[in-house]
């Protein structure tokens, strides 16, 4: 019989969760597990699941989440609560007080934000030893959850991040088309941004980089790829430094590899991140990468060997690697190279087979209770 599994999910907006639930759902062997996504709220762009897809239409915080989850996993039989991001987190967890549905809580990155951050961790702290497994994107995470949890006889196991290997394929891609729809000339140095415009992801940091480069004799254009809620400081600190036309805004891309295919330099100065997605795929179009040393990302970019990680997280730092790949075409394409066989590791084969193994041993669980 299959394992019937409920990922439950605040949103199916663009970004690095709902990605990881695509990914792990459209991968999963169909003869063995059964997969359904619930999703708590709507999303205007939600990305398309080749799944069955519940989304809730009420508010957010609704309590009624809680009772439509529990009496969910009663009409489909659920096995297994898959649950992804803070809210469904809370959801998920409660619905277990009514119903006998096992339990896996898929840390992203909440674990390491700051302001509700705390509320987060305490809650965690409180409810997290109902959980049967939590699975962690890096092993930065993995210390963080079980420094929040403070209880070691719940497993916290390693499950990295992964992307669609077919669709950060750089030789899809040309590159002259990709340079020209940016309006990119063939001497400027492109340097590109992907991800959501929050301080989280440092995007201003970028800002502030392009700045020191101005007066430089060397071409530099800085692409932001993403949308958010610092986009409109963005914009405005962008015309304070007379930057319009060296930094361009260009929103959210339904593919970013193909925008990817132009950058001759990535960078993710993000202030927190638990694994870096981004940067793994920047590092898959064989694309040198910058990334800040946080989280998980001095685990997925090695310093000098498959990127380059900044000593301080500042922008005269980021400036000056902008600068050095800028100067040094031969460093490019060395860690370009590096990079993109790093990455292509990351192609969800291991990281499936570890979740379809979680799921396995948490129904032999079950079923060993109920007999």
């Amino acid at each position: 019989m299959k394992i019937r599994v409920l990922h439950v999910i605040d949103h199916l907006g663009y970004g690095g969760a709902p990605f990881v639930v695509k990914g792990l759902v459209e991968r999963m062997p169909a003869d063995r597990i059964e997969s359904l996504v619930y999703a708590l709220r709507p999303n205007p762009k939600p990305i398309p699941l080749a799944v069955p897809v519940i989304t809730l239409t009420s508010h957010k915080y609704s309590p009624t989440a809680v009772w439509s989850l529990a009496r969910l996993c009663r009409t489909r039989q659920i096995d297994i609560i898959h649950a992804h991001l803070q809210k469904a987190f809370l959801s998920s967890l409660l619905a277990t007080y009514l119903g006998s549905s096992r339990l896996v809580l898929h840390e992203h990155g909440p674990i390491f934000r700051g302001g509700t951050g705390c509320l987060y961790r305490a809650f965690l702290r409180w409810f997290g030893p109902r959980a049967n497994v939590i699975i962690a994107n890096s092993e930065a995470a993995q210390v963080a959850v079980c420094r929040s949890l403070r209880r070691p006889e719940v497993p916290v196991e390693v499950v990295p991040n992964f992307i669609d290997a077919v669709q950060f394929d750089p030789d899809r891609y040309d590159r002259h088309a990709a340079r020209e729809s940016l309006g990119l000339g063939p001497e400027q140095f492109a340097v590109g941004f992907v991800g959501r415009l929050d301080r989280a992801k440092g995007a201003d940091l970028l800002v502030e980089a392009a700045a020191l480069l101005r007066y430089e004799p060397s071409s530099y254009r800085f692409i932001i790829v993403g949308d958010g809620p610092e986009r409109s400081s963005l914009q405005a600190r962008m015309r304070q430094l007379g930057l319009d036309r060296m930094v361009r805004l260009a929103g959210l891309q339904e593919n970013p590899a193909a925008v990817m295919r132009a950058f001759d330099a990535g960078v993710v100065p993000s202030r927190r991140e638990a694994f870096g997605i981004a940067a793994l795929e920047l590092m898959r179009m064989k694309v040198p990468v910058i990334v800040s040393r946080v989280g998980g990302l001095p685990e997925l970019v090695r310093d000098g060997q498959t990127g380059i990680v900044l000593p301080q997280l500042l922008p005269q730092a980021l400036a000056e690697s902008i600068r050095r790949l800028r100067e040094d075409r031969a460093l490019r394409e060395r860690l370009g190279q590096s990079a993109f066989v790093h990455a292509s590791s990351f192609d969800g084969r291991a990281a499936v087979a570890q979740v379809v193994a979680i799921y396995e041993r948490l129904r032999a669980q079950g079923q060993t209770r109920g007999t």
